[in-house]
Parts: C-alpha cells; structure tokens; sequence
C-alpha cells in the first residue's frame, strides 16, 4: 500500500514522539486518575500543515495533529508508540481531521531528550477518554512485519549511523549562547529524509514504519544495538499515484544498508494491537 506526502512532516520531538515512553500498568481504581490542570483540544485553526509536538515547563502542546497520531503515542507499548497499522477497528475520520491541544500539569520534570514523559501520557489518556469518550483495549495479533537487522556480517555500521557520545542539551540557549542543532535531541523527516540525534534504533523502526510511504509494515528492532545514536538517512520516495517521475537516488531499502548498515527482512510476528472499541469526535472546551 503506498500512502504519500501532501506535507512535510516534523518530529519536533524526538523523531516525532517516537521516544516517548509509556507506561502500559493503568493506575489502580483505588488512585485517583491523572488529569491535567487545564487542558483544551480544539479543530486545528488552518496553521502551518506540519505537526509538533513538545512538553516543556509543564506545558503540553501539540499542533496540526489527527486524533490516531495522539492515542498512538499516549498508549504505546514497552515505550515505543504505535503505529497505524497497530491501532484497529478506528473510524475514518480519525486519521483525517487534525487538532491543535494545550494543557498544563505542574510537577513534572522536563526531559533533556525531549521525550515526552509517561506521565504527560497518562494524563492525555485521561483527556481523550473524557473528551472522546474513547475505549480500548489491548491484544496480540499476527501480522506481516519487517525485521530492521544488522546488514553487514562484521557487525559494522554505516557512515550515517553513529552513536552518540555527548548528552542532549534541553534548552535553546546556555549561559547565553545559542545551542547548535546537534547539541539537542530531537528528529525530522521529509519525503526521501529522515534525520534524528540521540535516538535510539527502535525509534529509527518506529520513524521508518509511521511516516515512510514505502513501507506498509510494522517495523521491528532486531539490531540488538543499544544506546544513542545520531542518524542521517536519505532516498529517493515514492511519489503519489499518478506521479511518473521518480527522484534519483536509491530506494529506503538499498539506503539503509548502504547509509546506516542496516536491512529490512519480510517476517511473520506476533505485536501489541490496540482495538478502539469506541470514539466521539471531541466535546467542547
């Protein structure tokens, strides 16, 4: 199946939440529910068509995004999000119609990678279920999935894979003086280019299996590669039907194994699904 590009798509944070984590135990019916002080979700107002999404100084924002894109994150699972093809039985409209949300919670510290943290999550779970009257519930299923592997027997990497051997700084400005762009943590990916510094590989699955129009699988870390890394990835895309020109450049997949010195490998798996059993478009603020 090939989806393509009507926008640029920017991961403001951190290869677009990718590196969120969350936490899959629900809060115990004994514990009160985690809520936002304030929050407001509302139909995007016609802004720039690109998405972002940040949690900083306990404010939560997120602009120009579809409701699938927010439970896919806020209920990911073993802290990576979920994407489309892991979230079944949604209604059309979901991963169409786009909103802009705020919301504000004190007492949670900021996260120097810019990951949004599982608290913030928790609490936009709590939004969405009264907001949106949304329920869930989760399951395992088999479905065709790709493998991101090592490519080269010795083990090496590519040129454009390279861990990272410096901490993310959090702020635009230290003592005074502007941060440069590789100094914070964070990604972005654009039609034939997918970018990220101090990630890890299976956000580099998650940014490959969500956002690339080539694909149309799951994608799951097989790497056994650990830690941070920085990484740069460039093809040639599939343009939108109809379309006969193609870019020069290589196809994702001979990029990966000649950029990164990864490959993807057609598999059969088991992963987490989330069934939506039930969603209202939101109530008013």
């Amino acid at each position: 199946m090939r989806r393509s590009f009507s926008r640029d798509v920017v991961l403001a944070v951190a290869l677009g939440v990718g590196f969120s984590a969350v936490s899959l135990f629900s809060q115990a019916q004994s514990e009160p529910k985690p809520e936002f002080e304030v929050a407001s979700i509302k139909p995007n107002s016609g802004g720039p068509a690109s998405g972002m999404t940040r949690f900083s100084g306990g404010r939560y924002i997120t602009r120009y995004t579809t409701l699938k894109e927010l439970i896919g994150h806020a209920y990911g699972v073993g802290g990576r999000s979920l994407s489309d093809r892991q979230m079944i039985s949604a209604p059309g409209w979901l991963s169409v119609d786009r909103f802009d949300v705020e919301a504000t919670v004190a007492g949670i510290p900021d996260d120097s990678r810019g990951i949004i943290p599982s608290a913030v999550h928790r609490r936009v779970r709590s939004l969405l279920e009264e907001r949106c009257a949304l329920v869930t519930h989760y399951e395992q299923r088999e479905l065709p999935l790709y493998a991101l592997l090592v490519a080269r027997r010795d083990g090496s990497l590519g040129p454009r894979l390279r861990r990272r051997t410096t901490p993310c700084v959090s702020t635009d400005t230290l003592n005074g003086f502007p941060v440069k762009s590789t100094e914070r943590c964070g990604g972005r990916i654009q039609p034939g280019f997918l970018q990220g510094n101090g990630g890890t590989i299976d956000n580099l699955a998650y940014g490959i299996a969500q956002f690339v129009p080539d694909i149309d699988r799951v994608v799951v870390d097989r790497t056994g590669l650990s830690g941070f890394f920085d990484f740069e990835l460039t093809w040639a895309p599939l343009l939108p039907l109809g379309t006969t020109n193609r870019p020069d450049g290589p196809s994702l997949f001979t990029a990966l194994e000649e950029q990164l010195g990864l490959k993807l490998e057609p598999i059969k798996g088991s992963v987490d699904v989330l069934v939506i059993d039930h969603i209202e478009k939101p109530t008013p603020n």
